[in-house]
């Protein structure tokens, strides 16, 4: 009777493993497999379209101007319509930075379109940064005016380059605050244009959420490298952002070589359970859903990492997750 009920025992627990591990993956190949369909279906005949790059400078040879109490413009031709947003390199160097960026087709008329960006949303180190306004038709090859204004506290620095025409179809411009005259920077500083990106609507896929691979527990104030990769199916380069779960989110950085994997590290500094948050996008902007990984950070080893069982969760997260819902 001992002997039966064992084996009847066994056999439960390898059923449990069974219904786990295989159904799940199974599941999750067919969602995916299913998904990845109906977004190329949505994106074909549902005009769900991408962004595409129309004219751009992105040549910083180390130029900067600090905004101040002037603003900043630089001009460009269009080749498609609509406009639906800029990029901009540059980053805030005080606490208190506040933009107001418009495009204009008379750098004394009222704004075609504009964004309000507050501080938070600028870079406080040097990078690329979204200004995403409400789109608006452009006519191609006329002369347009990106011009950026500083609101309130702060600084802005605009970097761009010179001395070589990176940019030949537009200028770049400042003019004192409230001041309807406007000096051409490309006169003075010789053929300084600043970096910025124009976008249009485009048929831009965007990239796969990222895998990410790491520690699923830790300890406090240790330090975990966690590492992931994001396949993007033209083969675009991709940039990514992490929010690490602790209310430490990161800025855009890269870009990367498609599928190239990237290597991070940290650390938290209480106990709790922490969802690891990271997207990708690629260099036209168009961005993945977010891919999830949580991590439990404890005060001391509750699973030691060498034993056989840290190893099986290790392998087999699916089982983790499932225990640490239901214990």
């Amino acid at each position: 009777m001992k002997n039966l009920v064992k084996k009847y025992f066994i056999f439960l627990i390898i059923s449990f493993l069974c219904i786990v591990l295989i159904i799940p993956n199974i599941y999750a190949y067919d969602n995916l497999f299913s998904n990845e369909i109906h977004e190329i279906k949505d994106r074909n005949f549902d005009l769900n379209l991408g962004f595409q790059i129309d004219q751009y400078q992105d040549n910083e040879g180390g130029f900067n101007m600090i905004l101040g109490s002037f603003k900043i413009a630089q001009s460009f031709k269009p080749v498609v319509s609509p406009l639906v947003k800029v990029d901009l390199f540059g980053y805030s160097i005080m606490d208190g930075t506040n933009l107001e960026v418009s495009i204009k087709d008379n750098v004394n008329e009222q704004a075609l379109s504009y964004v309000s960006i507050p501080s938070e949303d600028i870079p406080t180190q040097l990078s690329w940064f979204e200004c995403d306004f409400p789109d608006i038709e452009v006519q191609p090859e006329k002369t347009y005016y990106i011009i950026i204004d500083q609101i309130g506290e702060g600084k802005f620095t605009w970097y761009g380059n010179y001395q070589n025409d990176y940019y030949s179809r537009g200028y770049s411009y400042s003019s004192q605050e409230n001041s309807q005259n406007w000096v051409n920077l490309s006169e003075i500083f010789q053929d300084l244009d600043f970096c910025f990106k124009t976008y249009s609507y485009g048929n831009n896929l965007p990239p796969n959420s990222p895998v990410i691979n790491g520690s699923i527990s830790g300890k406090i104030g240790e330090t975990y490298d966690y590492d992931f990769f994001s396949i993007d199916p033209e083969g675009n380069n991709v940039l990514f952002r992490i929010d690490w779960g602790n209310e430490i989110n990161s800025q855009w950085f890269g870009p990367y070589n498609n599928g190239e994997v990237v290597i991070l590290s940290h650390k938290w500094e209480e106990k709790g359970d922490f969802e690891i948050k990271i997207q990708s996008k690629d260099i036209f902007g168009d961005k993945s859903e977010w891919s999830l990984f949580e991590i439990a950070i404890v005060k001391n080893n509750v699973i030691i990492e060498n034993s056989l069982l840290f190893k099986f969760f290790q392998n087999h997260p699916t089982i983790y997750y499932f225990l640490k819902n239901i214990i």
